[in-house]
C-alpha cells in the first residue's frame, strides 16, 4: 500500500513539474504591458490602465487592468503614465542604404514603402528583414520606376524605360515575377501606357502608385491607380479647358500649376477619389523644403547621423539645383497653401491622407522626417489623431495590410511604440519614445542610438 502511495505521489510530482515547466517556458515567450493609456489607431477613445499581452510576434489580448490575469511567468512591464500607439509607417521612402534601418527604428517607423530602388538590393533587404536575418522596418517595395524616358536627375538610376504598351506590359510582368509589392509609374508616361500598366498590375494583384504629371490624377483614378505620390496630378486635373504646361523639362513637381486651378472643380474631383478609394500621399515635408531657404535646411541637427557621402550630396544640391528650383518662394508658398486647402476638403469628405516623406530627399533624415510630416499635417489642419491615423491605420489599409498592421488589436503583429507624453495633446510627443516593440521584440532606443553613433565614428 505504501509503495502505491509513493507511486501516486511521484506521478503527481511529475505532473506538477510538467505543468510548471510548460507554463514557465510558455511565459518566457509572453510580454505583458500594464497600466499605460492605449491609443490603438482605430479612432476610438483611448483606453486608460490598459493591459496588452504579446505572444511571440502577435498581440494576443487587450484588456483593462483587473479584467485580465496575465499568464504565469510572463515578462511584465509597468508603463503607468505612458502612452501606447501603433508603429508608424512611412509610405514614400527611397531606402538606398541599409544603415537607414536603424534610423527608421530609432524613430518608431516600423514599416516603410520604398518607391524607387535597385530591385536586387531592396527586395533582398526586404526578405532578410522578414526572415529575421537583419533588423529593420518591414519593407513594401516597388523597385524600378516605370517611365517612357529617363529623367536626368533624382530617380534616374532606378527608372526603367518602356517605349510602348507592349514593353510596359512586359516590365510589369517581369517585376511581378520578382515578387514586388507595388508598381510605380512616373511623370511623362502617356495615357495608353498608364492604362496598360494598371491593367497588367491588376492581373497580378499588385497596386499602382503614381508620381503624375502628363496623365493627371482624374484620369489615373478612373484607370485604377491606388496612391497619388507627393499629391501630384491633382493640380493638373483642376485646370481649365486650356492645359497649362509650365514645369521645366528637368523638374517633376511644378511651382505654378496650383496657381491656375479652378476651385469649382475641387468637390467633383474629391468625390471621384473617394468613390475610387484613392489615397493621397501628402509629402508636405517636400513642399516645406521648397519654401525654406538652404541655411534653414542645413541646420537640421539630425543630418549628422547620415553618411558623409549623403551629407556631401545634400550640400551640393543646396548650393546648386535647389537655388534654381526654389527661386520663386512665393509660388511655392501659394502651391503649398492651395494643396493643403485641397487636402483638408478631401479629408472632410472622407478621403484618406497618407504620410510619406521622400527620405533621403536633401536634409530629410530617415525616421525623423516622418515626425516632421506629422507636425506639418497638424499645422495644415488635421487633428493629432487624424495625423496619427494617416501614419498607421490608413497607411496599412493602402498597403492591403489592415489585417496585420496599422492598429493595436488582437491578432495583429505587435508593432507598437511606448511614449512618455500624450500625442493627442501635442503631435510632437510622438518623438518622445520610451520603448519600441517591433514584431513582438523590444528595441532599446538608447542602445540603438549609441550603436548608430558608433557606426558613424567607424565610417569617419
Amino acid at each position: 500500500m505504501k509503495k502505491l502511495w509513493i507511486s501516486i505521489l511521484l506521478v503527481l510530482v511529475c505532473i506538477f513539474l510538467s505543468i510548471f515547466f510548460i507554463n514557465f517556458f510558455k511565459g518566457k515567450k509572453i510580454l505583458v504591458l500594464t497600466g499605460g493609456t492605449l491609443i490603438d489607431g482605430t479612432g476610438k477613445s483611448p483606453l486608460t490602465n490598459s493591459v496588452i499581452v504579446i505572444e511571440k510576434n502577435k498581440i494576443k489580448a487587450i484588456s483593462e487592468e483587473g479584467k485580465y490575469r496575465p499568464p504565469m511567468f510572463a515578462k511584465t512591464i509597468d508603463i503607468r503614465g505612458k502612452f501606447i500607439i501603433p508603429g508608424l509607417i512611412d509610405m514614400h521612402v527611397h531606402y538606398t542604404d541599409e544603415a537607414f534601418s536603424d534610423l527608421f527604428l530609432l524613430n518608431g517607423v516600423t514599416s516603410v514603402r520604398d518607391m524607387g530602388n535597385d530591385p536586387e538590393f531592396i527586395l533582398s533587404l526586404r526578405d532578410k528583414i522578414n526572415a529575421g536575418i537583419v533588423q529593420g522596418p518591414t519593407i513594401f517595395a516597388s523597385s524600378f520606376i516605370i517611365n517612357n524616358r529617363k529623367i536626368p536627375f533624382g530617380a534616374s538610376e532606378y527608372t526603367i524605360v518602356a517605349r510602348n504598351p507592349k514593353e510596359a506590359k512586359k516590365i510589369v510582368s517581369d517585376l511581378a515575377k520578382k515578387n514586388v509589392d507595388w508598381i510605380k509609374i512616373y511623370i511623362t508616361l502617356p495615357e495608353e501606357m498608364v492604362r496598360t500598366i494598371i491593367k497588367e498590375a491588376e492581373k497580378n494583384k499588385i497596386p499602382v502608385a503614381g508620381h503624375l504629371r502628363r496623365v493627371n490624377a482624374r484620369i489615373a483614378a478612373q484607370l485604377g491607380i491606388r496612391t497619388l505620390e507627393h499629391a501630384t496630378g491633382i493640380a493638373e486635373a483642376l485646370l481649365g479647358e486650356e492645359k497649362f504646361e509650365d514645369a521645366p523639362f528637368l523638374w517633376t513637381i511644378s511651382d505654378k500649376t496650383w496657381l491656375h486651378v479652378d476651385k469649382e472643380k475641387y468637390y467633383d474631383l474629391i468625390d471621384l477619389f473617394i468613390r475610387k478609394n484613392i489615397y493621397i500621399v501628402a509629402n508636405l515635408t517636400l513642399y516645406q523644403s521648397f519654401v525654406s531657404d538652404g541655411e534653414e535646411l542645413k541646420n537640421n541637427p539630425n543630418a549628422k547621423l547620415m553618411s558623409k557621402s549623403i551629407q556631401d550630396g545634400w550640400k551640393r544640391y543646396i548650393s546648386s539645383r535647389f537655388l534654381d528650383v526654389t527661386r520663386d518662394k512665393e509660388n511655392w508658398r501659394v502651391t503649398k497653401q492651395r494643396l493643403e486647402e485641397f487636402l483638408l476638403l478631401f479629408k472632410e469628405r472622407g478621403g484618406k491622407i497618407l504620410t510619406g516623406t521622400d527620405t533621403p530627399w536633401p536634409f530629410l533624415v530617415p525616421g525623423f522626417s516622418l515626425h516632421k510630416e506629422l507636425k506639418l499635417l497638424v499645422k495644415a489642419g488635421l487633428s493629432p489623431l487624424e495625423a496619427l491615423m494617416s501614419a498607421t491605420k490608413y497607411s496599412a489599409e493602402a498597403l492591403n495590410q489592415e489585417q496585420n498592421l496599422g492598429t493595436i488589436e488582437e491578432g495583429k503583429i505587435a508593432d507598437l511604440l511606448i511614449l512618455n507624453e500624450d500625442p493627442l495633446e501635442d503631435i510632437s510627443h510622438t518623438q518622445n519614445i520610451e520603448l519600441i516593440i517591433k514584431s513582438g521584440k523590444i528595441i532599446n532606443r538608447k542602445e540603438l542610438y549609441l550603436s548608430i553613433i558608433e557606426k558613424q565614428k567607424k565610417e569617419e
